[in-house]
């Protein structure tokens, strides 16, 4: 359950809070407190990480096909990279 406190903030302040999304001021508070957390942060970084590796493993499956390898090889990659959507 939530509590109602009294907060001030400047105005410049209640000016970027706008830009933040959510549709209420309370949404927008949490979404703040949510982007400013470092775990979150390093959770975000991680899963951008993991994106990067994936679009690598894709371009090289797709420029093997491409080169005509043999799926084999294809098949190995996907299994030398399982890890990353058995997470």
């Amino acid at each position: 359950m939530g509590r109602q406190h009294t907060t001030w903030i400047s105005d410049e302040t209640w000016e970027r809070l706008k830009d933040i999304p959510g549709d209420s001021t309370s949404e927008r508070l949490r979404n703040a407190v949510k982007f400013a957390d470092p775990n979150e942060g390093m959770r975000a970084r991680a899963i951008e990480r993991n994106r990067d590796e994936l679009r690598v493993l894709m371009h090289t499956i797709y420029t093997g096909i491409q080169d005509g390898v043999n799926i084999d090889f294809v098949k190995e990659l996907l299994e030398l990279n399982e890890w990353m959507w058995n997470q």
